[in-house]
């Protein structure tokens, strides 16, 4: 803004030369904001704020749930089919991701109770072979991402929980910092989050509470 400022000022005379080109800005570094994620306490507050009563409260919450249980994108959320649940097995899989791989989870009683309700209880009778729709006729897919990250700031707001930049992401972060808590290493929550490569996860490693603990705590004798 400075540096339009004083091009300005030159175009129309007010300076006798241009000194937008001086203006030194300030050295912005690879994934230099840390990640904003939710702690278990406000995580359990986000999820107890949607009224379940309701058919749209059971798809709201069955879709937080794949969020915060699996880490998903919002995208991954949004385009998943009836196919993509294996009862018999109990198998969740998520096709196509970001990654060109196609990711297979047990899929966790809560999940499964929460989906079983909507679907039996919520969702819309439809030719739709997408699992969410929306709430109101003639009942389309969701189909994108802003739709679900409307609803995810929505429940943040109920719930009183403030975050930096709230979206579907928040969830995911919130994820890998549960991952990190449990001590998987890098390679295996970036496999559980359907990264494409080692430097996708490396971002993640701002939340790793306990280990960076640790790291600031300790004499330096562990690290190599």
């Amino acid at each position: 803004m400075l540096r339009r400022f004083l091009s300005y000022l030159y175009v129309h005379g007010e300076l006798g030369m241009d000194l937008s080109s001086v203006v030194v800005g300030p050295r912005l570094y690879r994934h230099e904001r840390c990640p904003r994620f939710l702690t278990r306490s406000h995580l359990e507050a986000v999820l107890s704020s949607v009224d379940r009563k309701t058919p749209m409260g059971r798809r709201d919450y069955a879709m937080l749930l794949f969020l915060s249980t699996y880490g998903l994108r919002g995208a991954e959320v949004v385009r998943l089919r009836l196919e993509d649940i294996d009862w018999r097995n109990e198998r969740l899989y998520i096709r196509s991701r970001k990654a060109a791989n196609t990711s297979v989870y047990p899929l966790a009683s809560s999940v499964g109770e929460a989906l079983l309700c909507y679907i039996e209880s919520g969702r819309p009778e439809t030719v739709y072979r997408e699992l969410f729709l929306s709430s109101r006729a003639p009942f389309n897919p969701l189909g994108r991402t802003s739709a679900l990250g409307h609803i995810v700031k929505k429940y943040l707001a109920l719930s009183k929980v403030s975050v930096e930049r709230p979206g579907t992401h928040t969830f995911r972060y919130s994820c890998a910092q549960r991952l990190f808590e449990g001590g998987f290493p890098i390679k295996t929550i970036g496999d559980y989050l359907g990264h494409r490569s080692p430097d996708s996860t490396q971002r993640y490693t701002m939340i790793a509470i306990n280990a960076l603990r640790d790291v600031a705590l300790g004499d330096g004798e562990d690290l190599s």
